[in-house]
């Protein structure tokens, strides 16, 4: 990984949070939206999506503001990963307890992106969401679904359940296969993870959320489970693990403001 690919990626995000076309769009527009629609249940599709957008806007501005060394943006990103949670599980959860069978409301992707960034922060809300993704059954994976099988695995791990480590799983297999075995081999494989998803390989690709173009949730989600089960945590030697983005750390307690408040009585209320 050169150090040419982590600046530009720096600069792709800071321009993205200094964009003002982006300010106006998915915070200020998505935060009246959701001002009018909480509490309108013929509003609630646009209280999911508001949400989503809102959330996206504050973890990707939280993270620019913290990768640029200020690291009270890691409250903003964790009041956006908040928001993204409201937004994108609700629905798939009351669907889930209707039937084991049932579709999600929200995209696999959705739900994993939310799920690794939940355990990269010590989301205290993300439990709910947990349960519904380790509780998937395979037919809710499709052939591209690689990174929400490995959050199905991971979070099995960390319940104290056996993974099923299958070839389904693509390039994340090694990093279960290496779990129990070497540490070297395994802080190997997360760096390997992090290149994938950079597209630095023919079988990668880039991320194009915000949040996760340059904030390495795979490592920080596979340390933090490994620490909830007291397993030592390898040494990951990779760029990405050298920005103030990685190198600083969220303190204090989760934060929350009314908005969000008032979006989560709403929805244990249903």
């Amino acid at each position: 990984m050169s150090q040419t690919a982590i600046t530009s990626l720096q600069r792709n995000l800071s321009e993205w949070a200094d964009k003002a076309a982006n300010e106006q769009f998915l915070h200020r527009d998505q935060e009246a939206l959701l001002v009018r629609s909480l509490g309108d249940p013929a509003r609630a599709a646009q209280v999911h999506v508001a949400s989503w957008m809102l959330g996206t806007w504050h973890l990707g501005h939280g993270f620019a503001q913290a990768l640029g060394g200020n690291g009270r943006g890691f409250d903003e990103a964790r009041l956006g990963q908040t928001l993204r949670r409201c937004g994108a599980p609700a629905g798939g959860v009351a669907a889930a307890a209707a039937s084991s069978g049932a579709r999600l409301a929200f995209s696999p992707m959705h739900g994993t992106l939310t799920a690794l960034l939940g355990l990269s922060l010590h989301d205290p809300g993300a439990e709910p969401l947990y349960e519904l993704m380790r509780g998937l059954p395979d037919s809710s994976f499709g052939e591209g679904d690689q990174l929400p099988l490995f959050l199905r695995e991971l979070l099995k791990l960390r319940a104290g359940e056996r993974p099923n480590i299958t070839p389904r799983l693509g390039p994340y297999q090694q990093v279960l296969m290496q779990w129990q075995t070497d540490q070297r081999l395994l802080g190997l494989a997360l760096a390997d993870l992090l290149d994938l998803r950079m597209g630095l390989r023919p079988a990668g690709a880039a991320f194009d959320d915000p949040a996760c173009l340059i904030y390495p949730f795979e490592v920080f989600a596979v340390q933090n489970v490994r620490e909830w089960l007291e397993l030592p945590n390898p040494k990951v030697e990779h760029a990405m693990m050298f920005t103030n983005l990685a190198t600083m750390k969220p303190t204090g307690p989760w934060p929350t403001n009314d908005l969000v408040q008032r979006l989560e009585r709403q929805l244990r209320g249903r």
